[in-house]
């Protein structure tokens, strides 16, 4: 079933004329659900177009005057839109909650950044649609606070809210990262992934050039020469661990595993995830390469963040990188999330 939305623009909107994006068509999924296309230059291909799927809260309506804050749920990498309701109980757990969840599409391999396109520049750039075109058009036509916003992410998507927290501090209440690829400059102490493995990954999902991202990460991955750094200093400017300082002042949420195949000992339906599972493995497992190495990222970021006492919860556990884990997390991060918002 296709709905057009409609309302007038709340005081303080972006005018349309203003933003580029715009929703191209809208499908409703039930009662609270919509599938919303929005098309951008800042979004690459021949359609330009990506998806957008909203949870409203009961009572909402695109007529009123009020406004409703909003928690933004960000994929990983490969995924999509459909991802946080196909593999957790998000609305089960919102139900209730007067906030709108904001689940964009990205591409599997987006690292939520605008990228570098071998020094051209350019489209795709994720972190201007997500943050500059889309929060706007969603406070026009959904009524989406964008001043009471939270933001998480699992993976790829942990990454991308720890990022946009840092580059825009202030504009998210609060942020957490499930197994967030948080620092792709990692370099791995024993022969596991580095952090570039990640990327040049992401490249074959998306059939493209990884370097397209953010270029060259330069020694010492590529290179034995400590002199030939390339396009370093734009992982780094998209990197939360090289950015932490820019996280002081916000709630901050980590969890991750040690990439050991033990269960995540919780399901949805059973109490609130014990404070017990967070055990805090000092090193990593062999189990999971991927979950090994985000171990190693977010032990430096957790490091990082000590070193200039910011404070972060964190829950470092045995597991793997895969959605059991994911929404035990969100279920324990979801408190200081909705109280961010003051929901």
């Amino acid at each position: 079933m296709l709905l057009t939305a409609v309302g007038a623009p709340p005081a303080g909107a972006e005018a349309p004329a203003e933003n580029p994006a715009q929703v191209v068509r809208e499908v409703r999924i039930d009662d609270r659900t919509r599938d919303v296309a929005v098309r951008s230059p800042e979004i690459d291909g021949p359609a330009r177009t990506k998806w957008v799927r909203l949870l409203l809260p009961r009572g909402w309506s695109p007529d009123t005057t009020r406004t409703w804050p909003t928690l933004w749920l960000l994929h990983g990498g490969g995924g999509d839109h459909r991802d946080w309701t196909a593999n957790t109980h998000i609305e089960e757990l919102v139900a209730g909650r007067d906030a709108i969840v904001v689940m964009p599409e990205t591409s599997g391999c987006s690292a939520y950044s605008d990228w570098w396109n071998h020094g051209r520049g350019g489209a795709p750039k994720w972190e201007t649609y997500l943050l500059d075109e889309l929060r706007p058009l969603l406070a026009r036509k959904y009524r989406a606070d964008a001043r009471r916003a939270a933001v998480a992410g699992l993976s790829m998507g942990g990454l991308g809210a720890l990022k946009f927290a840092a580059d825009r501090p202030g504009e998210f209440r609060a942020a957490a990262s499930y197994s967030g690829a948080v620092n792709l400059l990692y370099k791995s102490r024993d022969g596991g992934f580095d952090g570039p493995d990640a990327v040049k990954a992401g490249g074959l999902v998306c059939l493209t050039d990884w370097k397209r991202v953010w270029g060259e990460p330069g020694y010492p991955f590529d290179t034995q020469d400590p002199g030939d750094v390339r396009q370093r200093a734009i992982w780094q400017r998209n990197s939360p661990l090289y950015q932490a300082a820019r996280l002081a002042g916000t709630p901050l949420y980590l969890s991750y595993g040690d990439g050991t195949r033990t269960g995540p000992g919780w399901k949805w339906g059973d109490p609130p995830p014990p404070a017990s599972r967070c055990t805090d493995p000092a090193a990593h497992g062999t189990d999971d390469g991927v979950e090994r190495a985000i171990h190693g990222m977010n032990q430096e970021l957790r490091g990082r963040l000590a070193e200039l006492r910011i404070p972060a919860t964190v829950c470092a556990s045995t597991g793997t990188h895969t959605w059991p884990y994911w929404e035990r997390e969100l279920v324990a991060s979801f408190p200081m999330l909705m109280g961010a918002l003051g929901v």
